[in-house]
């Protein structure tokens, strides 16, 4: 690196296809496949609040070499993503970006940054661990295939809207970033939020055949009960055939509600970190 001019600029200045395919040759060969297509990058800026003003790309002798996507909230900043091109991985590059990315949070006021790092990921994990991010929480995913068709449940639709104020009521403090009310409020049909009782869930699309689980709810007041359980395996006999995936970004504390329900626990898991400025 020593011998290297680098450089960082605004990602705000590069066309979406370019910053499309510079995030996906930062991530290629990558621990799990990441390709982005334009929708998809767009619709990714818009429910997890990246600020394109605050994201960096990285230039080396003036060249795009890496990318670092930064969501904003009030004071806080999140890392949702950064990535460097494959041939210039352990070169030190990444620190000399990260020391640049928190330099600029201070610069801004932010109070906090925080980020999900991949466990197994032990380089990275390293890296963070060296800028003094703390770990928070463990973060897992989990799969279920072949669920059986049963009688339908009377779901109520909710606005997802309202999924926003039922979280930061009744959910876990300190979230992660993308399980956050404010980032539900930001999902858009077909995602879709039902109400059963006192149990809610937010599942993607229900047509297509894999669905995602961005959130799972129950009411203090009648927690024990195993409503949540309850919900989990009425909603996927509801749409019977699916394939159903919990992105591993879930707390680890949720585990045993899926495990009760038939899921299967993946095997990559995540660091939730945090960094107080």
């Amino acid at each position: 690196m020593e011998n290297m001019n680098l450089d960082i600029s605004p990602a705000s200045d590069y066309p979406t296809p370019d910053l499309v395919q510079l995030l996906n040759l930062s991530f290629e060969d990558y621990l799990i496949p990441i390709h982005f297509d334009n929708s998809q990058f767009l619709n990714m800026l818009h429910k997890d609040a990246i600020d394109l003003t605050a994201s960096r790309v990285l230039l080396i002798e003036g060249q795009p070499a890496g990318i670092a996507l930064i969501a904003r909230r009030g004071r806080a900043s999140r890392l949702a993503a950064m990535g460097l091109k494959k041939e210039l991985r352990g070169k030190k590059a990444g620190t000399w970006f990260m020391e640049k990315l928190i330099r600029e949070a201070h610069d801004r006021k932010d109070r906090e940054m925080v980020l999900e790092v991949i466990e197994q990921n032990e380089s990275a994990v390293h890296l963070y661990e060296k800028f003094g991010f703390q770990k928070t929480r463990r973060l897992i995913g989990f799969t279920h295939k072949d669920a059986k068709q049963d009688a339908k449940s009377d779901f109520q639709e909710i606005d997802l809207r309202e999924m926003r104020y039922l979280i930061s009521q009744y959910g876990l403090q300190n979230l992660p970033w993308q399980l956050s009310g404010e980032t539900i409020a930001l999902m858009n049909p077909p995602i879709c939020a039902y109400r059963l009782g006192n149990a809610y869930i937010v599942i993607s699309d229900p047509v297509v055949e894999h669905i995602v689980i961005w959130s799972l709810l129950v009411e203090p007041s009648t927690r024990g009960n195993g409503l949540g359980v309850d919900m989990l395996k009425r909603i996927m006999a509801h749409h019977a055939g699916k394939i159903w995936h919990v992105p591993a970004i879930w707390p680890e504390e949720f585990g045993i509600l899926f495990e009760r329900a038939g899921f299967q626990r993946e095997k990559l898991s995540q660091w939730q970190m945090e960094l107080s400025l």
